[in-house]
């Protein structure tokens, strides 16, 4: 059950990875492209103003393992262990675990192969998250998905096949999807992309304008598909 629960967890959270395709240089004449968004409905959608506090670091193991941990705060989740939770199997596994791990307050171990995912729920918000290195990532699990907050712009962005995506407010539907480059970009219901908003100062933010300290350069060509077998971004190390 518990493999089954890490196997749907990774589904939700979406299949694919932009990282192989970053590397390669574009074919000519090709219009850069990324999955098709799927838009949302605003009952499923966190507002941008919604404020969560992350959940302490867990200190241990379930095994008594000290761990020396801090929040990981500025970096989108990406790597494996978001291929893994974007699975489908996971998914439909995910309201299980939340029912069966009752105690709220507590840090519940799932180990899933060489992984081990934490879930941890205060009152309805489910998070998940795991370890890299001497940080700590946390997903929150809304609606059927994995979100997370961007703290620097403002924003919470939802997980679907290898990408993190926002989704405006107001009508038409505005999806913007957030690349390797730290950069939000435009994106049509084709995925087809648009302009790298950071660059033409129209990306719509809450608070201040986003300016990413360490740019990187913006990918151009096809980004990868939901077969690609590697995951999104750098890899995220053992635990």
């Amino acid at each position: 059950m518990v493999k089954e629960l890490i196997c749907g967890l990774i589904l939700a959270l979406g299949l694919g990875s932009a990282a192989n395709a970053l590397d390669n240089p574009p074919e000519p004449g090709k219009t850069p492209t990324v999955a098709m968004p799927v838009t949302i409905s605003s009952q499923e959608i966190i507002q941008d103003g919604n404020r969560y506090r992350l959940p302490r670091p867990p200190g241990k193991y379930n095994d008594g393992t000290d761990l020396k941990l801090t929040n990981e705060v500025n970096e989108a989740p990406r790597g494996e262990p978001m291929r893994i939770l974007a699975q489908p199997s996971v998914a439909q596994e995910v309201p299980s675990t939340n029912k069966k791990d009752r105690d709220s307050g507590k840090y519940h171990w799932h180990p899933y192969e060489a992984w081990n995912y934490c879930h941890y729920h205060e009152g309805d918000r489910q998070w998940y998250g795991w370890r890299t290195g001497e940080t700590f990532h946390w997903v929150l699990w809304k609606s059927g998905r994995f979100w997370w907050h961007d703290s620097y712009a403002e924003r919470w962005l939802y997980f679907d096949r290898g990408y993190w995506w926002w989704q405006g407010s107001k009508k038409p539907v505005e999806i913007q999807v957030y690349l390797e480059d730290r950069h939000y970009h435009a994106c049509d219901a084709n995925g087809v992309l648009g302009d790298d908003l950071l660059e033409t100062g129209t990306e719509e933010v809450v608070g201040e304008p986003v300016a990413k300290t360490t740019p990187y350069p913006t990918p151009v060509g096809k980004l990868g598909d939901l077969n690609s077998g590697s995951g999104l971004g750098h890899g995220m190390g053992g635990f």
